[in-house]
C-alpha cells in the first residue's frame, strides 16, 4: 500500500544527499525528537509513528526535510503527487461498495454520496494545502539505529511543533524548554494533538479503512454505546445523553450492600439489585467484552463506545475512561482509541456544586451515596457525583474531538492503530 514511499527511500542512496556525522547514544539524548539513522549515514529527525517487522514510519516536518534532505524531499513530493490520484480512485471504489452494502441506511448513504461527489471534483489534490508534517516510510533493512526521546522530551517537542517554533529538531532540551515556556508556560499539562497536520489522501491498509468505517458509521448510521463500571455494563440507547448513573453505581456496589443496606431499602430508592448482580472481585476486568460484542454483532455495528465510571466511594478522585472499539479486517473488535479523565471532588468550586446539585442524575447518585453511609455530610456525596459527571463530560469531549478528525472526510489524516497483540 505504501510501495511508492518505499521506492523513494530505495532511491535515496543514489541521490547526492547530505550526510551527518553519526551521533552517539549520549549525544542523541540531548535532543527532544526521535532520531533515525539509515545505512549510509543519512539521518531523519521527527517522531516515530510505528514500526513492525517490515518497516518504520517516522513523521518529520516538511520544512526540516526540505532543508536537510532536499533531494529526498523532492523525490517524496513527486512520488506523492502521482500516487494521490491512484489512492483517490481506490477510495472511490471502496466508498461505492460500502454505499451499496448499506442501502437501507439513508443518513449514511447520503453522507457517503457527498464524499463521492467531493472526491470526483477535478484537481482535488492540487487544491489541498501542504501539511506541516510528512510521513516517511523506511524498509527495516535500511534502518541502522533508532534513538527515541523520552516521554517528557517528546511532549516538549510536540508542544513546540504545535506552536511552530524554529529549530525543534536541533535544539537541546534546555534551549527548547526556554522557548516553549514563553508561549506555553504549563506545557507539561497541555493537551497536544497534531493529527490534523499530517498529510491527507494516503493509501489506507485494510485495518485502517475498517476502523475509519467504524468511526463514520458511529456518526452517520447507528451509535452503539455501553456504560457502567467493572464488569457491569448496560447499553445506552441512541438519544439518551447519559445513562442512569445511580443504577449503575448501585449495581456495582452490591458487595458493599451485603453488610449494610437491605433489599427493601433498595427498592425504596428504586434501585433493586436483583439476585445475579453480586460483585465478583476475582473477575477478569475484561469479562464484559464477549457479552458486549455479542450484542454489537447482532446489531451489525462496525463500532461501539464503552464508558466506564468508578464505583462510588465518596472520597478520592473520580476517573472515567472511554474506549472505542472497531471491527477490523479480520472481523474482530479491537480498541482503537481510549481516554481517561479524572476529577478530584475537592477541586470543585462551591458555585459548581450549587449549580449541578439540582441535576436529577446527581440527585440519584446522592441517594445511593447516602444509603451506602459514605458520610453524613450530603455535600460529600454531591461532590463525588459531580466529579463523576465532570469527568464524564471531559471524556465525552475528547471522544467528540477524536471523531471529528475522521468524520469530515474519508481521505483525512492517517489513522494510526494501537498494536493488536493484546487481542482486543
Amino acid at each position: 500500500m505504501r510501495r511508492w514511499l518505499l521506492l523513494a527511500i530505495a532511491t535515496l542512496f543514489a541521490l547526492p544527499v547530505s550526510l551527518q556525522a553519526e551521533l552517539s547514544p549520549r549525544e542523541a539524548k540531548l535532543y527532544c525528537v526521535d532520531i533515525v539513522q539509515l545505512k549510509g549515514g543519512i539521518e531523519l529527525r521527527g517522531s516515530v509513528l510505528s514500526r513492525d517487522d517490515k518497516e518504520l514510519r517516522i513523521v518529520v516536518q516538511r520544512d526540516w526535510l526540505s532543508n536537510n534532505q532536499p533531494e529526498l524531499a523532492k523525490k517524496l513530493n513527486d512520488e506523492t503527487a502521482s500516487q494521490l490520484d491512484t489512492n483517490r480512485q481506490g477510495l472511490i471504489q471502496r466508498i461505492t461498495s460500502w454505499k451499496e452494502e448499506r442501502t437501507a441506511d439513508s443518513r449514511l448513504v447520503s453522507a457517503l454520496k457527498q464524499e463521492l461527489d467531493r472526491l470526483a471534483k477535478p484537481n482535488l489534490n492540487a487544491a489541498a494545502p501542504a501539511s506541516q508534517f510528512q510521513i516517511v516510510t523506511i524498509p527495516n533493512d535500511r534502518v541502522k539505529r533508532v534513538f527515541q526521546a523520552n516521554n517528557r522530551s517528546r511532549k516538549l517537542a510536540m508542544v513546540a511543533w504545535e506552536q511552530q517554533l524554529p529549530h525543534v529538531e536541533t535544539s537541546s532540551f534546555g534551549t527548547l524548554k526556554t522557548a516553549v515556556e514563553k508561549k506555553v508556560p504549563n506545557w507539561e499539562q497541555a493537551t497536544v494533538n497534531l493529527t490534523d497536520r499530517l498529510p491527507a489522501g494516503e493509501a489506507q491498509s485494510p485495518d485502517e479503512w475498517a476502523a475509519r468505517q467504524a468511526i463514520f458509521e458511529y456518526e452517520y448510521r447507528q451509535r452503539v454505546d455501553f456504560q457502567g463500571t467493572g464488569n457491569y455494563l448496560v447499553r445506552v440507547g441512541e438519544g439518551a445523553e447519559r445513562p442512569n448513573l445511580a443504577e449503575i453505581l448501585a449495581q456495582t456496589t452490591a458487595e458493599a450492600l451485603k453488610g449494610g443496606l437491605a433489599g427493601a431499602e433498595l427498592k425504596g430508592l428504586g434501585l433493586d439489585l436483583g439476585s445475579n448482580t453480586k460483585a465478583n472481585s476475582s473477575a477478569n476486568p475484561d469479562d464484559w467484552l464477549p457479552k458486549v460484542v455479542e450484542q454489537v454483532t447482532k446489531l451489525d455495528a462496525r463500532g461501539f463506545c464503552v464508558t466506564r465510571i468508578p464505583a462510588i466511594t465518596g472520597t478520592g478522585p473520580a476517573t472515567v475512561t472511554t474506549h472505542f472499539y472497531a471491527r477490523l479486517s479480520d472481523g474482530k473488535y479491537r480498541q482503537i482509541w481510549s481516554n481517561e479523565s479524572t476529577t478530584d471532588p475537592a477541586s470543585l468550586k462551591n458555585e459548581d456544586i450549587a449549580r449541578i446539585e439540582q441535576d436529577p442524575q446527581v440527585q440519584e447518585i446522592t441517594k445511593v451515596a447516602k444509603a451506602l453511609s459514605l458520610g453524613d455530610n450530603a455535600t460529600t456525596a454531591v461532590r463525588f457525583g459531580a466529579a463523576i459527571q465532570a469527568s464524564q463530560g471531559a471524556s465525552a469531549t475528547r471522544f467528540f474531538e477524536f471523531r471529528q478528525l475522521y468524520n469530515n472526510t474519508l481521505d483525512g489524516p492517517p489513522l494510526t492503530l494501537p498494536p493488536t497483540s493484546s487481542g482486543k
